[in-house]
């Protein structure tokens, strides 16, 4: 079997989606006659989370830039030291941030302070330590293996920078992944000058690479702008049979009668089984994921159904939305459209949970910024909600990957205006009242939308660059 070297940053944060691509490379590139060996850093995670994977993963020493710096200038006394046992993605993967938070807080001036000098010092990013073992532990596999490609995956961008050496060093061909643009990505801004030379190092970056790989045929279209010497490739990411098994223990766990904890000995039914009941059953929603502080908006939803109930076309009463993940100003929003009554907020769950909620939901909710700047972005929940083979309402920007992809597959609506997301529910809405459940009537391939296809496709450019 060929070997190739994945460098991958986020990789052990098995829930992250950021992991979830770098996951399903390491997991089905073996089917297609490519060994992985996953080159990660230490960010105190456990052996047993790679237990379910057939690869190499070498974890190599890691210091996060703010460290290193407080290294230099240490804290005497200070409760705020980092005891190192963090297991939080957001915590360990980010540099130091809950201890730079903590120095900062209440200080606009050091809060500033730091803010600058992370545009000078976070140069490409603040995981740039990571570069020299990272660097030492694949020169050590080069040379003891028959290496037949590199793929690097960003963020951070450390990662490619490390794949640039050591392709100028030994020649290897490679593959640079982008799960989001680099200078092009417009959710990152900095400094004219940081632009500059961020600009300038991107492209000194890309010089020897093989090929670019990204997630949307936009995404591809707006590199190429930057890069149309270099040969661009889009290659989305998917679902992994491992959602289908976690669904399928699920939905097999469901089919089961559950004795609730307001069930008494004598059998009579839980709130929640009464709720189930074909008089009272209810067309249940649910959204699960984070709501990055209100861009991610769901006013029109709760908005749609205030004005159809108004309009006596539904009844609220009849209707559950949940949301688990940050709860941002929900009730608020709920509260001013007179629909508190109907909201769940669940709080952050274990992923499983979510499975097993979204499962025993009718509708899949997807809520994403209305802006343009999200149009070449699809978020990696809609996978999930194919396997789960579930209608979706997508709420977002009105034209772009998104969309493009749900008007393919069929599997829902997107939508970006009142009237659309009124006319959503509302046959949503009939439809449950009618059968008393929503059928999905979609076009969709899934097989076309799985890990193993994106590793295929990654698999065939390696074998092209042989």
């Amino acid at each position: 079997m060929k070997k190739v070297i994945l460098i991958a940053f986020y990789f052990n944060q098995v829930n992250e989606i950021a992991s979830k691509r770098l996951r399903g490379l390491a997991e089905y590139l073996p089917s297609f006659g490519y060994e992985p060996i996953v080159i990660v850093p230490d960010l105190g995670f456990t052996p047993s989370e790679n237990e379910d994977l057939d690869a190499c993963i070498i974890t190599t020493e890691y210091e996060d830039m703010f460290s290193h710096y407080l290294s230099k200038f240490p804290l005497k006394n200070s409760s705020l030291s980092n005891d190192g046992d963090s297991n939080h993605a957001e915590e360990s993967a980010a540099p130091n941030s809950k201890l730079r938070d903590s120095i900062s807080v209440g200080n606009p001036i050091v809060s500033k302070a730091i803010s600058l000098a992370g545009e000078v010092l976070a140069y490409p990013d603040g995981m740039k330590y990571w570069h020299d073992p990272a660097f030492k532990a694949a020169c050590e596999i080069i040379e003891k293996e028959e290496i037949v490609g590199i793929i690097s995956s960003s963020w951070p961008i450390t990662c490619h920078t490390i794949a640039k050496d050591l392709k100028r060093k030994y020649g290897i061909p490679w593959i640079a992944d982008l799960r989001d643009l680099w200078n092009l990505n417009p959710y990152v801004s900095h400094t004219a000058i940081r632009t500059r030379f961020e600009r300038n190092l991107e492209m000194k970056t890309f010089e020897d690479v093989d090929v670019l790989t990204v997630t949307t045929d936009l995404a591809a279209q707006t590199l190429a702008t930057l890069h149309p010497d270099k040969k661009i490739v889009p290659i989305l990411s998917g679902y992994s049979k491992e959602d289908f098994r976690v669904i399928d223990e699920v939905l097999n766990e469901s089919k089961a009668p559950v004795l609730e904890d307001n069930q008494n000995l004598s059998g009579s039914k839980s709130q929640d089984l009464l709720e189930d009941s074909p008089d009272n059953a209810k067309l249940k929603f649910i959204y699960a994921g984070s709501l990055y502080s209100g861009k991610r908006d769901p006013t029109l939803l709760f908005k749609a159904i205030r004005e159809l109930e108004n309009e006596k076309k539904i009844d609220s009463s009849k209707l559950d939305i949940s949301f688990y993940g940050d709860s941002g100003n929900l009730l608020d929003i709920a509260g001013e459209y007179g629909l508190s009554d109907i909201l769940n907020i669940g709080g952050k769950v274990p992923h499983k949970t979510v499975l097993e909620k979204e499962a025993q939901s009718d509708i899949l909710l997807l809520i994403s910024w209305n802006s343009p700047d999200e149009q070449m972005f699809i978020p990696g929940k809609i996978y999930e909600y194919f396997a789960l083979a579930k209608p979706v309402l997508s709420i977002g920007y009105k034209s772009g990957s998104l969309k493009d992809l749900i008007d393919k597959t069929g599997i829902g609506y997107h939508v970006a205006n009142l009237e659309d997301t009124k006319n959503a529910i509302l046959k949503f809405y009939d439809e449950f009242m009618e059968k008393g459940a929503i059928n999905l009537d979609s076009n969709l391939d899934i097989e076309e939308y799985s890990m193993e296809t994106m590793a295929g496709k990654f698999a065939k450019l390696l074998d092209d660059l042989s």
